[in-house]
């Protein structure tokens, strides 16, 4: 599967005093692309919760290289960078770029899955495992 990619228009709602987007917005789309992809690869949220599983967090980095102003289109993709062997653990890249085609920013994301009813680090379904592992080109920097 090539990386996955989705568009967002930039709202009043997301832009700083200067006009242009403010950093928090970044976070939410590369959050509502991971969404999109799962749902559009048959795993809405509903469908985690029933399943007893939800993603987490650990932390995020932020590069930024031009920016994004008020109604802008953007696109955003998705690249798994690292999967541990079992799928507990994952790094994803989100690349940001303008209407332009042009680099606007590098969100990286570390994270895991976690088991919601006993709060706690679990691994994935194989099926979310072979889901996440489309996502990446299999590079020279993916690591497992």
């Amino acid at each position: 599967m090539d990386n996955y990619k989705t568009t967002f228009e930039v709202k009043w709602a997301e832009v700083d005093p200067n006009m242009h987007l403010r950093h928090t917005a970044y976070l939410d789309f590369a959050d509502q692309a991971r969404i999109r992809f799962f749902r559009a690869n048959g795993f809405s949220f509903n469908k985690l919760m029933q399943m007893g599983i939800g993603p987490i967090i650990f932390g995020t980095e932020t590069d930024y290289r031009k920016e994004i102003l008020l109604s802008e289109t953007i696109t955003i993709d998705c690249e798994l960078l690292e999967q541990s062997s079992d799928g507990r653990k994952w790094k994803i890249k989100h690349d940001v770029y303008k209407e332009d085609g042009s680099h606007a920013a590098t969100l990286t994301y570390r994270g895991a899955w976690m088991d919601i009813r006993a709060r706690k680090l679990t691994a994935p379904p194989e099926e979310i495992v072979k889901l996440l592992d489309s996502l990446s080109p299999k590079m020279a920097s993916y690591e497992e």
